[in-house]
């Protein structure tokens, strides 16, 4: 049988099924590009989310730092004796470091000064302070022993001598049996001629501690500060051998600027040492990479700024000698609070990524840098994306019972 064939399709029915036509192959097409488009983004997503701080050319760096970081952050607080009363434990704070004993020349703690009792040793014997401790133990936290040194002649007696290490080594028993400590912290900051032989003798000192906690006790922990530049230029701490002695390096990125300083600036820049300073904090943590595994790293951050009566209210304004103060994050507060009172204006310092305020009181004016959660925030993303081992916290109390800087380690840490 033979099929009737199909009257020709007029003009205007083969236009219409050639504007159906193109609206598939449309079709298709946007289909696909969607798909493309999802697999792209895909991919993209899989990779980790970086912190606005790498579109800084300075952090290149960083690219390389995240591969996998760790979860866990150690959140270590320096509580000096004078906030013992001012501190309280925070639900973030996983280890409270008691500052301080200060050692003598000769290797013992001292216990008496200026005709009384020494206060860092008679704080720590305190019901103050063994309340914090005993809630920190309840809470989980560890609890560690500052034993410092500021004094340089004391500094090269005690590197210099067997005899006065080895009482050291006694002292430190002493204190670990009296006291529920976890960990001894080593705070020995020298501001004289640095030799081979000083570096040499630290670091003998460091492993001879650590060699001694070792064999004596279980879980106690060694941890030293440094300066932030210490593994950028050569200071009295060798830092790559002292790195394998110890659990932790707390690097003390702050003090940039300090209450002896000639011009007001950041007291923690993140960036600009290369233009608008002498250093900064991202140039140093470089040089600590280089030698030091990251997780050994705790990143000092300040909960404190300074203030100084000034020649100006400009972000870096000449400042008055013998004016200069610390300034809590508690007397920022304060200081905002009267705001209109003091003329009180705020503003951002974008090189450090540091907040700054003037205000004016009795006719003069005065500049106030200091931390808040904008650049707490900048620096735990930091943490984070290097990976660090976590941040040390000078200091418990500053804070006093603001929440502020604590909500921010909650949420990054």
């Amino acid at each position: 049988m033979f099929e009737t064939p199909s009257p020709s399709p007029s003009p205007e029915a083969r236009v219409s099924r050639q504007k159906i036509g193109f609206r598939k192959i449309l079709g298709l097409c946007v289909l696909g590009l969607a798909f493309g488009l999802s697999l792209v983004l895909w991919q993209f997503l899989k990779q980790p989310l970086l912190s606005p701080l790498t579109k800084n050319p300075v952090f290149q760096f960083l690219h390389d730092q995240t591969e996998n970081p760790t979860d866990s952050k150690v959140v270590y607080g320096f509580l000096p004796y004078w906030n013992l009363s001012k501190t309280t434990l925070q639900p973030e704070l996983t280890q409270l470091s008691y500052f301080s004993l200060t050692i003598e020349g000769d290797g013992s703690i001292r216990t008496f000064q200026d005709g009384g009792s020494e206060p860092g040793y008679n704080k720590l014997r305190s019901d103050t302070f063994l309340d914090l401790a005993a809630q920190a133990k309840k809470d989980g936290k560890r609890v560690d022993l500052v034993l410092s040194q500021f004094e340089s002649q004391s500094i090269v007696a005690l590197l210099n001598s067997e005899a006065a290490q080895n009482k050291l080594l006694l002292s430190i028993d002493a204190a670990l049996l009296a006291y529920p400590f976890n960990g001894i912290n080593l705070d020995i900051e020298y501001a004289g001629q640095v030799t081979p032989q000083l570096r040499e003798n630290l670091t003998k000192l460091v492993t001879k501690i650590n060699q001694h906690l070792t064999q004596r006790y279980s879980g106690v922990q060694l941890s030293i500060d440094m300066y932030a530049g210490a593994a950028s230029n050569q200071q009295l701490w060798d830092v790559e051998p002292i790195s394998k002695q110890v659990d932790y390096i707390v690097v003390m990125a702050y003090d940039f600027h300090r209450r002896s300083s000639p011009l007001a600036g950041p007291v923690a820049p993140l960036f600009g040492g290369k233009v608008m300073w002498d250093s900064d904090i991202s140039q140093h943590l470089q040089a600590f990479l280089k030698v030091v595994p990251s997780q050994k790293i705790l990143l000092g951050v300040p909960f404190y700024g300074y203030e100084w009566q000034t020649v100006s209210n400009a972000a870096q304004a000449a400042t008055f000698p013998e004016t200069g103060a610390t300034a809590s994050f508690e007397r920022v507060q304060s200081l905002l609070s009267r705001r209109e009172e003091l003329k009180l204006q705020e503003a951002w310092n974008e090189e450090a990524l540091s907040p700054y305020l003037s205000y004016q009181e009795d006719g003069e004016t005065f500049i106030v840098y200091y931390e808040n959660s904008r650049s707490l925030s900048y620096k735990l993303d930091l943490v984070n994306q290097l990976d660090l081992g976590g941040i040390a916290i000078w200091a418990l109390g500053y804070e006093g019972a603001n929440r502020e800087l604590w909500d921010v380690i909650e949420r990054k840490l």
